[in-house]
């Protein structure tokens, strides 16, 4: 069973002219570039409108959920119309991702993928309705049942970190439950009471001057609990954080940004309408943001919660914990069948320059996945600054790691007197695959090593050490 990370990076466009796309295919541990392709997805006028007409009928139905209304209340006619839109929106969806187009771009990929591999599939676009679409009803993952799906912005970065950050042996959670009029948040409150290696403090039903711990304060889970929702075409987030105080996300920028740096990883909205927020959290860098798209009743919020927090501390991936949560939700609970997708709401946001932390990483432990990941990350990018910062055993310990065997064997054979030092390296690497040094970077991003210029025996021999200068 392998990891894989596959980003489906769609561009300009529109629903009725088509859009550019990329489709990357990585190893998700060793971060090797598999495969990158490049074309266009086909035009598909009806497709958003499929989705708006699910959207209007789901809403309908949950707005009727939340407001208490029995079973009896909610008519089967309404159900039924909206299974009706889920099954026009899963054709139209699939008739657009099927075109012969788009299979050829993927005719690449298939020989990389297993169908137990776990699977991170990322959609990344600037379009806010490309976020909306349900992407898990693409048949495609009948093949792969272990994916599950993210959104991201384009130009992800690392976050700005403190430099004297260290993970706390407990995971620190500011829970911010905030007005709960018409629902139950007490739940998530015992949920999250209850979670191993975890101090949680509460601010309930703050106003805006008490939320200065998020500013001041180290934490890795911020947790909001109450109403929100999405304006300006779901580009902006508003958050009701006490019955009179409504506030747009963007007010808390500085904040949040400072929190961000003081170690935040994962923020968790269980709350309704969440596309506006992450969408601008992902503007601020944020690692991971898990958010529910539409208006979500009660029970989804709360199960969704339970279920994802107990596997996610029990030693799940942040990917497959969402994944297993809301499989739980539509198997074992009736609201899948009184709001139809109601089960597809809780979507993670992910920044693509940061890898979703284990729940032990979030506690400073460093797990054997993550080791191995490091060291992978450590040798495929190792550059010249960072032999000019070590000292001067290590810079001849990582040369020699760098070039090999066949970089010692070519030394030892040389007629020159005067052998180069391989400390000292005669210019910054180049990009792009060139590789006419060692330690140059080729087209996958990995040094170039034994298959360097420098190397082969048949290379040129360029100069690539101080000692290789004439004098």
């Amino acid at each position: 069973m392998g990891k894989k990370l596959i980003v489906f990076k769609i561009g300009e466009g529109s629903f009725e002219n088509g859009f550019f796309v990329t489709i990357r295919l990585s190893d998700d541990d060793s971060k090797e570039l598999l495969v990158e392709t490049e074309g266009r997805l086909p035009p598909a006028p009806n497709l958003y409108q499929s989705y708006t007409n699910w959207q209007s009928s789901y809403r309908s139905l949950a707005i009727s959920l939340r407001l208490g209304a029995t079973s009896a209340q909610v008519t089967n006619v309404a159900i039924s119309q909206c299974q009706d839109y889920i099954e026009s929106l899963q054709a139209n969806l699939n008739q657009w991702l099927e075109n012969a187009g788009v299979q050829s771009l993927l005719f690449d990929l298939f020989p990389h993928l297993h169908q137990q591999d776990l699977i991170r599939f990322v959609i990344q676009t600037a379009d806010v309705r490309l976020w909306q679409l349900p992407w898990h009803l693409w048949s495609v993952w009948h093949r792969y049942p272990q994916t599950e799906i993210a959104l991201s912005k384009p130009n992800c970065q690392k976050p700005n970190r403190s430099s004297d950050f260290n993970y706390p042996p407990k995971v620190r959670i500011l829970a911010i439950l905030g007005d709960r009029r018409g629902i139950d948040i007490e739940r998530d409150r015992r949920v999250l009471n209850g979670l191993p290696n975890a101090e949680v403090v509460f601010l309930d039903q703050p106003n805006l001057a008490e939320l200065t711990p998020l500013w001041e304060q180290s934490w890795q889970i911020l947790f909001f609990a109450g109403h929100s929702s999405s304006n300006n075409n779901n580009e902006r987030g508003l958050l009701q954080i006490n019955p009179y105080e409504t506030i747009d996300i963007q007010r808390l920028k500085n904040t949040l940004a400072k929190a961000i740096h003081n170690g935040l990883e994962l923020a968790i909205f269980n709350s309704c309408e969440g596309l506006g927020l992450g969408f601008n959290l992902a503007d601020l860098h944020l690692p991971q943001t898990i958010i529910m798209r539409e208006a979500v009743p009660d029970e989804v919020a709360q199960e969704f919660l339970k279920f994802f927090l107990q596997a996610y501390s029990g030693g799940e991936t942040l990917y497959q914990a969402v994944k297993d949560a809301k499989a739980k939700i539509q198997d074992l609970y009736h609201l899948e069948q009184q709001a139809p997708g109601s089960s597809w709401l809780p979507v993670i946001c992910q920044n693509l320059a940061v890898d979703p932390p284990l729940w032990e990483n979030l506690r400073g432990k460093k797990t054997k996945a993550s080791r191995k990941s490091e060291n992978n990350r450590f040798s495929q990018f190792f550059t010249l600054k960072s032999i000019v910062l070590s000292s001067a055993t290590l810079i001849i310990l990582a040369g020699l790691l760098i070039t090999g065997f066949t970089l010692l064997q070519k030394f030892s054979l040389s007629s020159s007197s005067s052998s180069p030092d391989i400390s000292k390296p005669i210019r910054n690497p180049l990009k792009g695959g060139l590789c006419e040094c060692p330690y140059d970077i080729d087209k996958a991003g990995r040094l170039c090593g034994g298959k360097s210029s420098y190397i082969r025996p048949s290379g040129n021999q360029p100069v690539c050490y101080v000692g290789d200068k004439i004098n």
